[in-house]
C-alpha cells in the first residue's frame, strides 16, 4: 500500500515475496538490504532473506552439524 499522501509505492521482490524498501531486511540481524549498496545484497538460504554475513554464519552452522552427524 502507498504511504499516506502518495499514489504509488515501490517494492522489492525477493523469493516470490514483496517488501517495502524499509522492510527488506536480513531476517537474522535486521540489516537493510539493497542491490545497489555495496555489501548489502541479498543472500537467500532455505527461503530466508539474509545478508552475506548471516548467510555465511548459517552455512557454517549447517556444515558443522553435517560433519558431526557423520
Amino acid at each position: 500500500m502507498p504511504e499516506t499522501g502518495e499514489e504509488e509505492t515501490v517494492r522489492v521482490v525477493a523469493l516470490d515475496r514483496s517488501y517495502h524498501f524499509g522492510c527488506y531486511k536480513c531476517e537474522d540481524c535486521g540489516l537493510l538490504l539493497s542491490s545497489e549498496a555495496e555489501g548489502r545484497g541479498c543472500y537467500p538460504l532455505d527461503g530466508h532473506v539474509l545478508c552475506k554475513s548471516c548467510n555465511a554464519k548459517r552455512v557454517q552452522m549447517l556444515t558443522s552439524r553435517m560433519a558431526t552427524e557423520l
